[in-house]
């Protein structure tokens, strides 16, 4: 009997260690890939003279991502933004801005929603490249703005609107769905280490993923990263800015392995940093705090 049992737990070890999956971006055409992001971000900002401030910003953010075809790079498709969301507290005060809001600013904002977004989605789930956007893509929100706002205040809108739609803000959006694959098949457990130098940030990303399980059509993930001042990064000539961001985090994810697309992510970041704030020829610098949780799931 004991004979049995061991052959029996040396057949299920081999089994699983037999056990492995090529992970890969895989959509289908005709096929709808939603991805919904919620972000909840405390900063606190030291202020000299003044002691700590902090604001609290949520944000969510929903997107549905379309196969075109087929390129040589991976995968053309078009994401279209259907929700955003986005509120900002402290220090009393209070400002939100929301797709599904009645005022002119929320009208404005769901003039952008369907809109289609093209890129290039690599086989191993990284955004390769972003299409430009046509010159009338914010036509119609700045038309809309223009029904209740006055010149100047119109064009700080319109600044605002672009800041949410840009190319990086885009991209963050539906890179939540994806998540960058190995070129190689992977065993049960297996990790692997991936780096990015972020322009936006100044610093490098190292991310560990490590694949622990594979049960039917899910696949689960852990990461751990860590963020360091990019040394050689090009410094950012705006008035305001962030520098020498460090910090770590962690996420579980669950793929469909069958498409390399997210169902269900959550995370937690912490990281800290100096806010630069440069007028009238002066420059003052301030230390900065970020606590930020992420959820991701792929329902509408």
């Amino acid at each position: 009997m004991k004979r049995i049992v061991s052959l029996f737990f040396v057949f299920a070890t081999l089994s699983l260690q037999a056990q492995s999956v090529t992970l890969e971006f895989k959509p289908v055409k005709g096929v709808e890939y939603p991805v919904s992001m919620e972000v909840s971000q405390a900063t606190t900002i030291r202020v000299p003279m003044m002691g700590e401030m902090t604001t609290q910003s949520d944000q969510i953010i929903s997107a549905v991502v379309t196969l075109e075809r087929e390129v040589e790079q991976g995968y053309l498709v078009e994401a279209r933004l259907t929700r955003m969301t986005i509120t900002a507290s402290g220090q009393g005060q209070s400002q939100v801005f929301d797709s599904e809001g009645e005022d002119v600013m929320g009208q404005a904002i769901k003039t952008m929603m369907g809109k289609p977004l093209q890129m290039i989605i690599s086989r191993k789930g990284e955004i390769v490249e972003q299409m430009p956007v046509e010159d009338t893509f914010f036509t119609q929100a700045d038309e809309t703005l223009a029904t209740q706002y006055a010149r100047r205040r119109r064009e700080t809108a319109m600044q605002q609107i672009k800041s949410m739609f840009s190319q990086n803000a885009i991209k963050s959006v539906v890179q939540a769905g994806l998540t960058k694959f190995p070129d190689r098949a992977l065993a049960i457990p297996s990790v692997w280490t991936d780096e990015e130098n972020s322009e936006e940030l100044g610093a490098i990303i190292t991310v560990q993923q490590r694949l622990t399980e594979l049960s039917g059509n899910r696949a689960t993930l852990t990461a751990k990263s860590v963020i360091m001042p990019d040394p050689v990064a090009k410094k950012s000539d705006a008035v305001q800015r962030m520098e020498r961001i460090s910090g770590n985090g962690e996420a579980t994810t669950v793929v469909d392995a069958q498409s390399g697309w997210v169902i269900e992510s959550s995370g937690s970041q912490s990281l800290s940093g100096d806010l630069v704030v440069e007028q009238g020829g002066q420059s003052q610098t301030m230390a900065v705090t970020m606590e930020i949780k992420t959820k991701i799931t792929s329902a509408r």
